[in-house]
């Protein structure tokens, strides 16, 4: 008879999908409740191709860039490819997609584990780093976006929130890495002792030189991320200048960490509609936008890397097979 700790583990990732869901339904009909999904797709038949093909464009050099940094990265365990990362990473963000509150990241952890003979423990240590910086970078266009658009207290909540939660993340990584909280670590059990040093390897590129280049890096993909955004905006006739623009970048990417529906359904419409109500466009000019970023830049995106994976996988069964 299985034990209560181990049917507790099976079903975590169950409910935290359902949570997910959940999330994603209500921040959806949130979004819809002050405009018609008849307004919307109105908007949606009017989009500009060419915009969209500028935006696809600068996504594919974002995802570069990202491929680039992940690897830098995960040198710190093992040397990797640009193209082994690469498949890696596709793959992991085409399962974010489709399965709900970010278990997409897990699913990219096991896929590189499994396939190139890494601890899962160390490449998620090195996904959270990577996370991290992403935070930073998003909580840092918030702080700057926040002076243009000032008096709104729920802007004021998320700043602090964000800020508070990624200063905190950081530093305890940066304190791990650094081999802090010895004496607290001993008195832990073997196994948790060995996972720790796991995933310490995981973030051990902040020890060197690669973390600044990491660093500059995140600094690149984010501006890269404002460009797609802004080309996806000028394609549904909303143009919003630098500054608003980064309040979008900071607002629209935070959302992204709560646990929600595939492809970030729900809370992802309802990010750029409060963002874009500041501006005074209508729910449905933000509806619009986060639906095109989804199907056209994440949709694509979850097509190549189901590809990718399906190849993969059928490429080992011909493997063992053979």
């Amino acid at each position: 008879m299985p034990k209560l700790s181990e049917l507790l583990s099976a079903g975590r990732p169950w409910l935290r999908g359902m949570l997910g869901l959940g999330i994603g339904a209500l921040f959806f009909w949130l979004s819809l409740r002050q405009t018609s999904w008849r307004e919307v797709q109105e908007i949606l038949a009017q989009t500009k191709g060419s915009w969209l093909l500028g935006a696809i464009a600068l996504y594919g050099l974002d995802l570069l860039v990202r491929v680039v940094r992940w690897r830098q990265i995960m040198s710190s365990i093992k040397q990797l490819s640009l193209r082994s990362v690469g498949l890696a990473l596709i793959v992991g963000y085409a399962m974010n997609s489709i399965l709900p509150a970010r278990l997409g990241e897990l699913f990219r952890a096991n896929f590189a584990g499994q396939r190139y003979q890494m601890s899962r423990t160390a490449i998620a240590g090195s996904i959270v780093l990577e996370r991290v910086l992403d935070g930073l970078v998003v909580v840092l266009c918030l702080l700057l976006g926040r002076f243009f658009a000032p008096g709104q207290p729920v802007l004021n909540q998320l700043t602090i929130a964000g800020s508070l939660l990624f200063g905190v993340l950081f530093l305890g990584l940066w304190l791990l890495s650094r081999g802090r909280g010895e004496s607290f670590r001993f008195q832990l059990p073997p196994p948790v002792v060995q996972r720790l040093e796991q995933f310490r390897r995981g973030i051990g590129s902040l020890r060197g030189p690669l973390f600044r280049q990491a660093v500059l890096l995140s600094a690149v993909i984010w501006l890269l991320e404002g460009a797609v955004l802004w080309a996806v905006l000028q394609a549904v006739d909303v143009a919003l200048n630098w500054q608003q623009m980064l309040l979008l970048v900071g607002v629209v990417s935070l959302s992204t960490l709560l646990p929600s529906a595939p492809g970030f359904v729900g809370t992802y419409q309802y990010a750029y509609v409060l963002t874009l109500e500041l501006f005074d466009y209508p729910p449905a000019q933000g509806i619009a936008a986060a639906t095109a970023t989804q199907i056209f830049l994440m949709g694509g995106v979850t097509l190549i890397g189901l590809g990718l994976y399906l190849g993969a996988r059928w490429g080992r069964l011909g493997v063992a097979q053979g």
